[in-house]
């Protein structure tokens, strides 16, 4: 703490206190937003000109993206039309804050392929400092990939981006919509991934499927044991 005469201080047992609280608040939301975006097919975005950081989600669902912007303190929400919809797009392009992100992702993923795409954003980056003698302010590239575990909000933020809880169903004689049954599915387009959610949950039963949608392919996790079910929402509402 620094006093009204601009004299250091120690800080106090609670100022330390609130600093750790901070700090760990903030640790859960960078675990979170990794997993949120892991979630996502497209966030580095690469091509001859540039290179940037882009998430969207429809209209409906756009708090998300405003709170991941107050939480960053940086990038630019617009509305956009895509086919027949209205899609909200966050977008980081300049080059001090991308260095910031590139500072969250290095060695903090959990998906290859998204590791992959993230190598080729990371070179980008650098050539563009280099040109502009900048390559000490370069983030360090840290070749790794982390576990899954139940300890870390990555899990959370994946299902905010990637999970449908998904019911099935039927009319009752009242005419009134009943559900008979709730699934909760997985899906991403890397079937290592979702490998590992399923060990990390220990979803001994649950099977991984694939699919193809988009004219791509995808694959998906569905969770409709009752046991396992009963684990994702006991741990989730934690």
């Amino acid at each position: 703490m620094i006093n009204q005469q601009g004299t250091q201080l120690e800080d106090s047992s609670e100022t330390i206190r609130i600093k750790t609280f901070y700090k760990k608040r903030q640790k859960s939301f960078i675990n979170w937003f990794i997993g949120y975006c892991e979630g996502h097919e497209n966030i580095f975005i690469v091509n001859r000109r540039y290179a940037r950081f882009e998430l969207s989600c429809t209209l409906k669902n756009g708090h998300i993206l405003y709170y991941i912007k107050n939480k960053l303190g940086f990038g630019s929400i617009r509305k956009i039309r895509f086919l027949d919809i209205i899609i909200l797009e966050y977008q980081i392009t300049h080059i001090s804050d991308l260095l910031q992100i590139i500072q969250i992702f290095s060695g903090n993923f959990r998906c290859s392929s998204k590791k992959q795409h993230f190598s080729i954003f990371y070179e980008k980056i650098k050539v563009k400092l280099k040109k502009n003698n900048l390559l000490d302010k370069l983030p360090d590239y840290k070749d790794e990939l982390k576990d899954i575990t139940l300890q870390s909000s990555w899990l959370l933020g994946y299902i905010d981006s990637r999970v449908l809880f998904y019911g099935r169903w039927q009319k009752s004689k009242k005419l009134i919509d009943k559900i008979i049954y709730l699934n909760c599915i997985f899906w991403h387009l890397n079937p290592n991934l979702l490998q590992k959610i399923k060990i990390a949950l220990n979803l001994t039963t649950s099977k991984i499927e694939d699919r193809f949608k988009w004219n791509l392919p995808f694959h998906r996790l569905i969770v409709d044991n009752i046991n396992e079910k009963k684990i994702i929402y006991k741990w989730k509402t934690q």
